[in-house]
């Protein structure tokens, strides 16, 4: 009985050994790539007609974030979030803020998958699909998560809803690497609504007005 024991013991980690070793060998492969750094995004549209040197030097229009970036055999998978404090529109007897909305604080950004490809030397073109997600934090710390629109809130009991609503985004980005570091810009833009529930091909087109324009640093870990 002893015997049968330390036999399905090694049995059971040689599994685990191996479980553990498929990941390492992934990552330490050029297949796979793992890199993090900051993001700045311009919160108007520069498509627009009313955005000028002005509006562009304003730090009020930008915000600040987190970019997280991976490949796997060629696909690649990123995620970004920014920050963003609300509106003040007003200030209180007291002298606190009055924010429109009532939302204190922002955080969003997008998460999406897609591909690259070099088009220069240590220059490289990406082209991903995905949602914009976002939480908006009131004064009173009531969150309200959103995916795709800011009118698509989830709500409890409203989950098919609320993810066959959910509109598709793209985000072109043009990187020039350097050693293990990428410095980018990048051009997000949300379809015409396409959807679960609108899956019309017009509906896939790019909403160019509603345009934003950002730049990030990467430092590439694996």
């Amino acid at each position: 009985m002893a015997e049968e024991n330390n036999l399905l013991l090694k049995k059971i980690a040689s599994i685990i050994i191996l479980i553990l070793f498929i990941p390492i060998s992934v990552m330490a492969g050029s297949h796979f790539s793992l890199g993090f750094g900051s993001i700045n995004q311009f919160q108007l549209s520069v498509a627009s007609s009313e955005t000028n040197v002005a509006s562009i030097i304003d730090v009020h229009n930008w915000a600040t974030g987190g970019e997280l970036r991976s490949r796997i055999y060629g696909v690649n998978l990123d995620c970004y979030f920014l920050l963003q404090q609300g509106e003040i529109i007003d200030v209180t007897e007291n002298g606190l803020p009055v924010f429109a909305d009532n939302i204190s604080q922002r955080i969003f950004g997008m998460l999406g998958i897609g591909f690259s490809t070099d088009v220069a030397a240590a220059t490289t073109l990406s082209l991903s699909a995905g949602s914009l997600l976002g939480i908006d934090v009131s004064q009173s710390f009531d969150v309200r998560f959103w995916a795709g629109d800011r009118d698509n809130v989830c709500t409890k009991g409203n989950w098919s809803e609320f993810l066959s609503n959910i509109p598709l985004a793209y985000r072109l980005r043009l990187d020039f690497n350097l050693s293990r570091f990428s410095l980018g810009i990048h051009y997000q833009v949300p379809s015409l609504g396409f959807s679960y529930a609108q899956s019309s091909w017009s509906a896939l087109e790019p909403e160019w007005n509603q345009g934003r324009l950002g730049a990030s640093f990467i430092t590439r870990i694996f």
